[in-house]
């Protein structure tokens, strides 16, 4: 597997080209901003999708844009439709929930619901050692609960989830550096 990290926007959003080095299948995560820079990033991989970890503006901006040059469905949960749909006019090709799977080459990737940052939260989890966890889980830290469709409860419950992961697997956040469960495990 290799994952690229694009950093883009005035809040600097992880965006994640992800691919499979035989097939050259991709998927894309989180296009927030600079459609331009992530094209250039994932220029040669056939890219199969383009997933939202939720709606929110810094997330999906560059979504639109991203999915028609690849020609790659955009793909997010259910829940989040309406929310990406009202703040930036973009509809969604396929609405995701808990077990959808993502397979690019060997590689598959589950879909994990986690509600909580807003209440169509997803995080890609490949079963194994990887796992992006979009706005729901950063390193120390995990994503506001005082915003539209957010709780505290279900950020709770969420959180219990992605913590009860192996220590080992590998935490690719929506913002901020990578982390481990492991290093997180004390959080709640």
């Amino acid at each position: 597997m290799e994952i690229k990290t694009v950093v883009v926007g005035s809040i600097h959003t992880n965006c994640y080209i992800v691919s499979e080095e035989n097939s050259k299948e991709a998927i894309i995560i989180d296009p927030g901003d600079e459609a331009e820079k992530i094209i250039a990033a994932a220029e040669g991989l056939k890219v199969k999708a383009v997933v939202l970890t939720h709606g929110h503006w810094d997330h999906v901006t560059a979504a639109p844009i991203v999915a028609k040059h690849f020609n790659a469905p955009l793909c997010i949960h259910k829940n989040d439709e309406a929310m990406m749909t009202y703040s930036n006019q973009i509809k969604a090709d396929r609405l995701l929930k808990a077990g959808d799977k993502f397979d690019i080459g060997h590689l598959s990737f589950v879909i994990l619901h986690s509600p909580g940052h807003s209440a169509g939260c997803i995080c890609l989890y490949d079963g194994k050692k990887t796992l992006f966890s979009g706005d729901t889980l950063f390193r120390g830290t995990w994503g506001r609960t005082d915003l539209p469709t957010s709780s505290e409860t279900d950020m709770e419950k969420s959180l219990k989830k992605l913590l009860s992961l192996p220590a080992d697997v590998v935490v690719y956040p929506g913002h901020g550096k990578k982390t481990t469960i492991g290093e997180e495990k004390n959080l709640i």
